[in-house]
């Protein structure tokens, strides 16, 4: 009997819990997205190859604030996308994206930075598995 053995690729991730998240975000919120630039900063994402990333600033209207200042009416999400979006990766992130034309909006699970901005509770690498949760649905 033969037998082939595949390697597989893989990396650990941590299972966040929606309790965890809560627990550990500055701010909970529901909100649209209104704009997304690009910053200057480039970065390579750990554990992932290659994982050349791109910072981005994305700000959102705050609909509904389910934890932390209920006065915040706008929020800006610190985040990335890849460098290259053609470029082949092995155990690829996850990562969040937004279109301003869309009416979606997102359940945002976020810690406060320094710099004002605000970033994924469950970090960079996979944030729209996790911290950035697309809602379906047509409230306003």
């Amino acid at each position: 009997m033969l037998t082939t053995v595949f390697l597989a690729q893989a990396r650990f991730m941590q299972n966040w819990s929606y309790q965890e998240l809560y627990d550990q975000a500055d701010l909970v919120v529901i909100a649209k997205p209104i704009s997304t630039l690009e910053t200057t900063e480039k970065v390579v994402l750990p554990d992932i190859s290659p994982g050349s990333v791109v910072g981005l600033s994305t700000e959102f209207d705050i609909r509904v604030v389910m934890k932390g200042d209920k006065s915040v009416k706008k929020v800006t999400l610190h985040h990335y996308k890849l460098a290259d979006p053609q470029e082949w990766m092995r155990n690829g992130p996850n990562l969040a994206s937004f279109d301003p034309k869309q009416k979606t909006r997102f359940l945002l699970f976020l810690h406060r930075e320094a710099d004002g901005r605000y970033s994924p509770v469950s970090g960079q690498v996979d944030p729209a598995w996790f911290s950035v949760i697309k809602l379906e649905g047509h409230a306003d």
